[in-house]
């Protein structure tokens, strides 16, 4: 399995479309094997699902991202889960453990903190 995640330094990009880096994380069962990280150079959002395609991600786990590119993403059939932020570490063991969810906060370590509890 490969989970792409765009990524600010250490933490999840707030937008999918423009950010600057991308990682994958290639598993094998439960565990991370390989880390891909890829600068991205172009500024053409639909680069990204090229990019995708072509390392044969599963998985997207990401910030914001426009209406019409996520439908375009779920059109691969890819699993989307958005609107989250915080560590990329912290969001990854999240998702391993089956406990991340769409809109999903995650605070350094403390916890998750859904939205809806603000």
């Amino acid at each position: 399995m490969r989970i792409a995640i765009p990524r600010m330094g250490e933490h999840v990009a707030p937008c999918l479309e423009y950010c600057a880096t991308m990682s994958i994380f290639v598993l094998e069962g439960e565990r991370v094997v390989e880390q891909i990280d890829f600068p991205l150079r172009s500024r053409e959002p639909f680069d990204r699902l090229r990019l995708l395609r072509e390392q044969q991600v599963d998985v997207i786990i990401c910030g914001g991202l426009q209406e019409a590119y996520e439908a375009a993403l779920s059109a691969h059939d890819w699993e989307v889960i958005s609107w989250v932020s915080g560590g990329v570490d912290d969001l990854l063991e999240l998702y391993l453990r089956g406990q991340l969810v769409a809109g999903a906060r995650i605070e350094e370590r403390v916890g998750v903190r859904s939205p809806r509890n603000h």
